[in-house]
């Protein structure tokens, strides 16, 4: 578990330790050509340094912007998505619910590993100081140049130590950011599956047979009429009279509940 939480920059051990266990007292050499030699070595690793401390700036600046623009856009779509998914089951909007926050929790580690190595109080490198010059004029050209070299080794060890540190943050940085658009992607899939083949929860508004559909007592009763003949024997005539019957209605009293 710890190793896993590693990756992402969470419980991280401090450590500051050099790469490199030399010590720079070690260096007594006297012979011109070897010092030169030291000398440019020791000033190609020092370029180089320089030159890998500005690629990790740069990778740095570029997932700083890049996880920005994704977490607005991803702040600008939330609406849509959970309008889409708000007719699902449970279950899917619960996955969503999930996926959604797991991939902001893992954009906000990506900017936290960061922004960590625009801190610059926290990285430390080492150069020759200028003071050099005046506190050992009186060496000769030798012994300044093997004072030199002492410095670039310190120097070189200093900020090799810095650089991987930086380089560090950057890796776990990337490792989140890397995690949090899997997780996007996976978003998206889920909410296009939802909608394509999982149909939304529908409510059932179908009315009950048993209950009236009209709840209007204020319209005019139906009016029914009705022929019915009487036969009536009249001195052993039978006389066949019509009588229409009229059935007005009267409408139900209104009960206190609508529908009753």
């Amino acid at each position: 578990m710890k190793t896993f939480l590693n990756k992402f920059g969470l419980w991280l051990d401090k450590s500051d330790v050099n790469p490199y266990t030399y010590s720079v007292a070690d260096y007594i050499t006297t012979d011109k050509d070897k010092i030169k030699a030291h000398k440019e070595f020791l000033k190609s690793i020092e370029a180089e340094e320089n030159s890998r401390l500005s690629l990790i700036e740069n990778k740095t600046s570029q997932l700083v912007s890049q996880t920005g623009i994704i977490f607005s856009l991803l702040n600008l779509f939330i609406p849509i998505f959970i309008d889409k998914v708000s007719g699902q089951t449970l279950l899917i909007r619960l996955l969503f619910l999930v996926i959604l926050i797991l991939a902001f929790l893992f954009y906000m580690l990506t900017i936290r590993n960061a922004i960590k190595n625009f801190n610059i109080k926290n990285f430390i490198y080492s150069k020759p100081s200028p003071t050099n010059v005046l506190k050992y004029q009186d060496k000769t050209t030798d012994e300044f140049t093997a004072i030199e070299i002492k410095d670039l080794l310190h120097g070189a060890n200093q900020n090799l130590k810095t650089n991987n540190t930086k380089a560090t943050n950057l890796i776990h940085s990337y490792n989140s950011f890397k995690v949090a658009n899997t997780l996007t992607a996976l978003l998206g899939v889920l909410i296009c599956c939802s909608l394509l083949f999982i149909k939304p929860k529908v409510q059932d508004k179908t009315p009950d047979s048993n209950k009236s559909t009209s709840c209007d007592y204020n319209q005019t009763p139906k009016i029914n009429i009705e022929n019915n003949p009487v036969f009536i024997n009249n001195n052993g005539k039978t006389d066949t009279t019509i009588i229409k019957k009229i059935f007005i209605p009267c409408p139900k009293k209104k009960p206190k509940n609508p529908c009753e």
